[in-house]
């Protein structure tokens, strides 16, 4: 049995792992699936998250409340920059990091530093960036994108200011990148640096929002070398 924390992307919450979270239970692992403060469930809280160091602290957070130990931390695209943090921080329960079409910054780093293209006047710190109705086009068809849709939340920025913590010890990791994820995304700056470093990775033949398109792949993904 393998103790799964499951992070989400931005405007997401917890809810946008729903769909992986059978398939795991019923191979009997345990999975946990947080909405970050401010995230889903938990958007009235958005004021509170003044930096990385929030997210990062509310995982480590679930991770002692739980006595959780050998976790596999899993990251989706802008999770990926909370699951570093979060292992940076407190690497002594997590087993192996997880990074799923993930934005994954160098120590020292920021978010917006892996965006596909910085602007000159970034927004205050404060700012909450709204989220964009999705629409259907691919793997992702129309009555999941309403769905998804009428759950997102705006993400707060601050976050995304704040230089990545180095780590304080080596953590297995393993990288899986979707095949239509669009272009722009964080995601492909960590993928072009893994190809340029010859550095291997697994391709899922999904859209970016495979948590809810292609559940299965996902699951499947995750317990494959977690047995």
């Amino acid at each position: 049995m393998t103790t799964f924390v499951l992070i989400h992307g931005a405007f997401r919450g917890g809810w946008s792992w729903r769909r992986v979270q059978p398939p795991l239970a019923a191979s009997g692992h345990e999975v946990y699936a947080p909405s970050l403060l401010g995230c889903g469930e938990l958007a009235a809280q958005a004021g509170q998250v003044s930096g990385l160091d929030v997210w990062a602290d509310q995982v480590v957070g679930l991770l002692e409340h739980e006595d959780l130990t050998d976790v596999v931390l899993v990251g989706h695209s802008q999770g990926g920059v909370i699951t570093a943090a979060a292992a940076a921080r407190d690497p002594k329960r997590i087993a192996q990091l997880a990074y799923l079409d993930a934005a994954v910054p160098r120590p020292g780093e920021r978010a917006v530093d892996v965006a596909a293209a910085v602007p000159e006047q970034l927004p205050p710190r404060e700012t909450l960036i709204p989220a964009r109705p999705l629409e259907a086009h691919g793997d992702l068809d129309a009555q999941t994108a309403a769905w998804a849709s009428a759950r997102l939340t705006a993400t707060p920025f601050a976050p995304s200011l704040d230089p990545m913590p180095a780590a304080t010890s080596a953590i297995p990791a393993r990288y899986a990148f979707c095949s239509a994820t669009p272009p722009g995304y964080p995601s492909l700056t960590t993928r072009s640096r893994m190809d340029a470093e010859g550095a291997a990775y697994d391709v899922l033949e999904a859209g970016h929002d495979a948590p809810l398109t292609a559940p299965d792949a996902v699951a499947a993904w995750l317990m494959k070398e977690t047995a």
